[in-house]
């Protein structure tokens, strides 16, 4: 049966149509169309849909599974970019000072050397017109309050190669007691010692220190320090006792590295032991070691314990400046009889003469309260001026600014 045609007036006629017979409507003869898709018509009309049904799928569901792993990591992820990404400590340097020694590098030679440029003039040296002067060419400072050392002794010396190694004498005579500040033991006053540590990087500050802070206060002297003997000889001259900072491995070692001298945990026995103979070796006369940072390795037994005893048979003194309150340093000194004190208050950790002031009335209260404490400070400017100003009112206040060593194993362990 023939179906009739369909005029569709939309569409043009397939074929035969003049170019003038656009407008008239157009007839089709459906029976002459194609009956129904082909079989590759159907299949697409199959596989387009699932194709973009399963695209779907894998964009919808990857974006969130991106989002909610970001979400549950994104804190981890940047802690873990913080750590990886390269990071260095830099120390504020004062005016004139110079940069301690890396462990990278030998002692003794600047960053400015080791980059081919010439260099700097050296912690503790008169810079006039490139020539190097010791500091023993200034004019040794005279004690105001005419309490003089004594004089470093041979028979307390142990000669090890280039080195003068403090020793106990053979009639018991130690270099901590016999180098120590006099001091009147028999005052019930309660007592305070302020201790300056990180001395002869700056000459500057190093002088100030010697010439304007009160006998009493004791110096500590880097062992990066150029002419260290003159230095410590010029202090002890002022009536100064005198100590060397030890450095000892930080938390964040080897970010923060103190030099080639450092005591690590790392390290076996015998290095740290002759680290730590290199530091002692370097000046004759001092009471005992301060310890420089060491949050680290004040915390490990096995690697303090021996530098300790160490300490004790050389007939030194102990001073552990808490860079941590986990530090075991004080009990440990303690359970080997090795005279010891310890940090109360960082004097300077607020560099500001508001702070500075706060710091030293707290160290005040703890003397009345526990009737010994100990402060640990820097030779910034401000530093210097605010304890040579607080150490004239101590008389009128009932308390006694004593040298360290009169607090020796004085203060309550915790």
């Amino acid at each position: 049966m023939k179906l009739p045609s369909i005029r569709l007036p939309f569409l043009k006629r397939r074929s035969g149509a003049a170019e003038d017979d656009r407008a008239e409507p157009s007839e089709i003869d459906l029976p002459d169309a194609p009956e129904g898709p082909t079989g590759k018509a159907r299949l697409l009309r199959f596989v387009v849909p699932v194709v973009t049904g399963i695209l779907s799928v894998l964009v919808i569901g990857g974006t969130g599974g991106i989002l909610g792993w970001l979400l549950v990591n994104a804190e981890t992820t940047e802690v873990r970019r913080m750590l990886e990404r390269p990071q260095i400590t830099v120390a504020i340097l004062q005016d004139g000072e110079l940069p301690v020694a890396n462990s990278s590098m030998p002692a003794g030679r600047t960053a400015e050397a080791a980059n081919g440029s010439p260099p700097a003039a050296e912690a503790g040296a008169v810079e006039t017109g490139g020539v190097e002067a010791a500091p023993t060419a200034e004019p040794d400072p005279v004690p105001t309050d005419g309490v003089r050392l004594a004089a470093v002794d041979p028979v307390l010396l142990e000669i090890k190669g280039d080195s003068r190694l403090p020793k106990v004498s053979e009639d018991g005579r130690r270099p901590w007691s016999t180098y120590a500040r006099p001091f009147n033991l028999d005052d019930t006053r309660p007592r305070v010692a302020v201790v300056v540590t990180g001395l002869g990087l700056s000459r500057t500050a190093t002088e100030q220190a010697i010439a304007t802070l009160p006998g009493a206060i004791s110096l500590s002297f880097s062992p990066y320090t150029r002419d260290l003997e003159s230095w410590i000889t010029r202090a002890r001259r002022a009536g100064h006792e005198t100590l060397i900072d030890l450095p000892m491995e930080p938390l964040d070692f080897p970010r923060d590295d103190p030099g080639p001298l450092t005591l690590l945990t790392s390290l076996s026995l015998v290095d740290n032991l002759n680290r730590l103979e290199a530091a002692l070796g370097l000046a004759p006369g001092y009471v005992g070691i301060t310890t420089r940072l060491g949050a680290q390795f004040t915390t490990v037994e096995d690697a303090l314990l021996p530098v300790l005893e160490e300490l004790r048979d050389r007939g030194l003194f102990f001073l552990d400046t808490r860079q941590t309150s986990r530090s075991i340093a004080s009990e440990l000194a303690s359970s080997i009889q090795l005279p010891r004190a310890f940090n109360n208050v960082f004097v300077d950790a607020q560099p500001a003469s508001d702070a500075i002031d706060r710091a030293l009335a707290s160290l005040e209260a703890i003397a009345r309260q526990q009737r010994f404490a100990v402060g640990i400070a820097q030779p910034m400017p401000v530093t210097l001026d605010r304890l040579a100003r607080w150490a004239g009112t101590l008389d009128g206040k009932g308390i006694a600014l004593a040298p360290v060593t009169a607090i020796a194993d004085r203060q309550r362990l915790r």
